[in-house]
């Protein structure tokens, strides 16, 4: 796991990275709060690591984050509709295999697959735990 230290030595690296990418894009987003500095993806982002993790909430400031598992019946059913709604919608979704990356899932508190849990600002705002309602999700995204 890494320190405090190593993490705000990251995050401090990821803004200078974002004002670099912003600055360079003629800086209009510069000062303004908003995640203007990176598009949204249009099919959902998987997770690699805990670092990846951690870049991808700084870099979005609203994201909803999967935590799944291959063998989950439930979490194959709700992965296409997460993949429209990625094309469809301007959120962000991410995806984290709780196989891969327990400590990910052990973190958030994930018990029961699948567990979608939205992110503002980096910060955990909403969970939900089971398949959802698409209307429910693109709701969450676009709201």
């Amino acid at each position: 796991m890494a320190t405090d230290d190593e993490l705000e030595r990251i995050r401090e690296q990821k803004r200078q990275e974002l004002r670099d990418r912003v600055e360079g894009a003629g800086g209009d987003s510069v000062g303004s709060g908003t995640d203007n500095a990176t598009e949204t993806p249009d099919e959902p982002i998987a997770i690699t690591g805990p670092d990846h993790f951690g870049e991808v909430l700084e870099t979005h400031s609203r994201i909803l984050v999967d935590f799944y598992a291959d063998w989950c019946g439930p979490c194959q059913m709700l992965a296409p509709v997460l993949d429209r709604l990625a094309a469809e919608t301007p959120g962000t979704i991410a995806k984290v295999d709780t196989e891969a990356h327990p400590q990910l899932a052990q973190q958030y508190g994930v018990r029961g697959l699948p567990t979608l849990i939205l992110f503002e600002n980096g910060e955990p705002a909403q969970q939900l735990v089971g398949m959802q309602q698409e209307a429910t999700l693109r709701s969450l995204l676009t709201s």
